[in-house]
This record gives C-alpha cells, structure tokens and sequence, in this order.
C-alpha cells in the first residue's frame, strides 16, 4: 500500500537532492499530488525549504513524514555512539531482520 502524503503537509526529504542544492532532511510543503498507478511512484510537488518561489518535483520515495524523519535521527545518533564490535553485532542483526521481513512477504 503506497503512502500518500495530503496537500499541504510537511514533509522531509528522504535524500539528498543536490540538482536542487537540497539535502536529506531538509523540510517542505505538499503542493501537489501527482498519483500514478500501483506499480509507479507517485509524485509531489514541493515548496518551501526557506526558498520563496522554488517548487521542486519528487518521487514519493524521495520523502518521508518528519515524524519518521525525527525517529530515523534518533536512531543515527545512536548508532553513532556503538564500538566498533557493536557495529558490527547491529550490522548482522539488521541483516537478519531484513531476511525476515523478506520472507513474510513472499508468504504474504
């Protein structure tokens, strides 16, 4: 199920977008929507980012809610605090996770 985003919500980008001179986390506002069919992104245009006049135009997966945004920092940070050992230990976890995740689709 895709996620859309209503007019005139925030949103923060998901990714650096450095044709626009944007950056990962960078803040906006949904102008517009653009839906495609299931298998396409959906589009939106996008304003603000403390520049008056710009509408840039993303893919649905170039943005996140800031919530999720918010949550994903709070995560980086702490990540950045681990050893190395500890890394590593994450890095085998999430693997597995994702195996995991992998597999309750295909038997979805």
């Amino acid at each position: 199920m895709k996620t859309q985003y209503p007019l005139f919500a925030q949103v923060a980008l998901a990714e650096d977008l450095p044709e626009h001179h944007l950056k990962r986390g960078d803040i906006a506002t949904v102008v517009e929507h653009y839906p495609m069919p299931d298998e396409e992104d959906d589009g939106y245009s996008l304003e603000g980012f403390g520049v008056a006049n710009v509408t840039v135009e993303v893919a649905a997966s170039q943005i996140i809610s800031i919530s999720q945004w918010e949550q994903e920092e709070v995560i980086l940070t702490k990540v950045r605090q681990l050893s190395q050992p500890r890394l590593l230990q994450l890095e085998e976890y999430l693997d597995f996770l994702l195996q995991k995740d992998k597999s309750a689709h295909k038997s979805a």
